[in-house]
């Protein structure tokens, strides 16, 4: 019951009072008040209730004392201080309500001196004294327009950068580059060096330490004759690292020749029988681990049905056709060095080098390089007879060119 009537009397004496933020001192708001007759006479949280000019005092009303006003806590005098400002009618309504109204503002005070204020009047006023909280409107008005001012950022739309998705990308609040600092390219290239260098120590540092670790290779057993092959991208996802492939050769599964026959034929396509393995692979699971479960369900499945005593495919021929055989080129049996090719060939050189060096006896083959040389030397002879006989004739023709030039010339006097 007590915290009941705490908060009914909180909100009652909230809607008597809402403008408790902005309150002033009484003795500046008294003119205001008998200035205007429209206006309901607001008083300040005291011990004296509220009431109308024309209402009579009411004097059955019990006084209400420090030790049986129920107590209140500072939220709800906050929520007291901030509720907005009540009409006229509803306050005068609220003021004619009952006896509650003197109640609730003596809690109120009982209160605010609980919390170390003389009444619920200064409890408000050192409310809008604290940081943080600015208690002149003008001074809150000037603080939202700066934030607005803030918010509103021009956007340059003959910018290049400009994107009319995202017009927020370039704009007037962007600092200017003051050549202090690498451009970002230089910045994604520096990166990468730091990534390439990070590796490289890795690779020298690191990686050595991986050779205790390693493990000799040791060829499978006959007790593995299954070959599984996995696909990885190194931390990459690619829907193709899922895919798991098997294979195995049906004669080492130590099956008897009938069984391993009727295995190759319900192998299907998947039997080559040009290398005599079957090959399978799954990818229908997201992880490798469920479809390696799966292909060994079917190669279980298949030494199964091979192993069935009751069908065993004896009548059933094995069909190929899925897979077709591609001739490669051999080397002819004929082209095949033997001894008695070699003997051959050995006296066929002789008989060839023999006969060479007959001809060169008896001059049948022509030398080439003294064919040269006698060409060369016969063409100097003829260049050198040609040479002087024009020798001979430059020699003997100036001097008939000067005997004529005298006979023919006249003499001075």
């Amino acid at each position: 019951m007590a915290s009941a009537s705490a908060s009914s009397a909180t909100r009652l004496c909230v809607l008597a009072c809402r403008q408790a933020p902005r309150l002033q001192p009484i003795s500046s708001r008294v003119p205001r008040l008998a200035a205007s007759p429209c206006a309901v006479p607001r008083r300040p949280f005291t011990t004296s209730p509220a009431r109308w000019e024309d209402e009579p005092p009411k004097k059955d009303q019990p006084p209400v004392t420090e030790a049986a006003a129920p107590a209140a806590t500072e939220g709800d005098l906050e929520a007291a201080a901030e509720e907005p400002r009540l009409s006229k009618p509803r306050a005068a309504n609220q003021s004619k309500g009952g006896d509650i109204d003197l109640q609730s503002l003596e809690i109120l005070d009982i209160s605010a001196k609980d919390h170390g204020y003389g009444s619920f009047e200064e409890y408000i006023q050192g409310r809008l004294q604290e940081p943080g909280q600015p208690s002149d409107p003008r001074t809150q008005r000037e603080f939202e327009k700066s934030i607005a001012d803030v918010e509103k950022v021009k956007v340059v739309k003959s910018s290049f950068w400009y994107d009319e998705d995202d017009p927020e990308m370039d704009c007037d609040e962007v600092e200017e580059f003051d050549e202090d600092d690498m451009t970002e390219m230089a910045h994604a290239k520096l990166e990468e060096i730091k990534e390439m260098r990070h590796y490289n120590r890795l690779a020298v540092w690191e990686l050595p330490l991986l050779s205790k670790l390693a493990k000799p290779f040791v060829p499978p057993s006959e007790s593995q004759p299954l070959r599984w092959r996995y696909t990885t991208y190194f931390g990459d996802t690619h829907p193709a690292e899922k895919k798991v492939v098997v294979q195995f050769a049906p004669d080492d599964l130590k099956l008897t020749k009938q069984q391993t026959e009727k295995l190759k034929k319900l192998a299907g396509t998947r039997y080559n029988p040009e290398t005599e393995i079957v090959k399978m692979s799954c990818e229908s699971y997201e992880h490798q681990a469920q479809n390696k479960r799966y292909l060994l369900g079917v190669i279980d499945k298949l030494i199964a049905e091979a192993k069935d005593p009751r069908d065993t495919f004896e009548d059933v021929p094995l069909d190929t056709r899925h897979h077709q055989v591609k001739p490669k080129p051999r080397f002819p049996k004929e082209w095949l060095m033997t001894e008695e090719r070699r003997k051959f060939l050995d006296e066929s050189r002789e008989r060839l080098k023999l006969a060479e060096v007959q001809r060169m006896e008896s001059g049948e083959i022509v030398d080439g390089k003294q064919a040269i040389e006698g060409y060369l030397v016969e063409k100097m002879r003829e260049e050198q007879e040609k040479a002087a006989q024009v020798a001979e004739l430059v020699a003997a023709q100036p001097a008939k060119s000067n005997a004529r030039s005298s006979m023919g010339r006249p003499r001075r006097a």
